[in-house]
């Protein structure tokens, strides 16, 4: 069973009826083990997306933005290398919600401002006073 809640005065709180719903299910006085994880952020994850899309806007690659998106989170160090027999090749790691926990795409994020800074040719708060134009 999966459900979002928040923590007010050391009780969980669900954060939608569904959730509600997926609380209620457990019984009083039955031991649960718990896992707790902070889900990923929808709009800091939108805001990767403008960062890198602002990049894309700014440069004349030869790219299509796919291509430039992969080769953006391989420059931030964010990728795997596969030998094969006839050499090796690199692919970019998954940004997914599945693949990565906030605290790692916190990390992604800051080096793919640091890859658009040289990118770019600017600095950190120019970039994020764009960012802040381009929401």
């Amino acid at each position: 069973m999966e459900f979002y809640a928040q923590v007010s005065n050391k009780k969980l709180l669900p954060l939608h009826d569904s959730d509600s719903e997926a609380l209620n299910k457990l019984k009083a006085k039955h031991d649960y083990k718990f896992v707790v994880t902070s889900p990923r952020n929808y709009k800091f994850h939108k805001k990767l997306f403008a960062l890198i899309n602002l990049g894309y806007q700014n440069t004349e690659s030869g790219m299509n933005f796919e291509e430039f998106r992969a080769y953006k989170i391989m420059q931030a160090g964010y990728y795997n290398r596969v030998v094969t027999e006839k050499g090796e090749f690199y692919l970019p790691n998954s940004i997914s919600f599945a693949s990565m926990d906030d605290l790692e795409f916190e990390k992604l994020y800051s080096s793919m401002v640091n890859v658009m800074i040289t990118t770019l040719g600017c600095t950190s708060e120019e970039i994020e006073q764009e960012l802040i134009n381009f929401f």
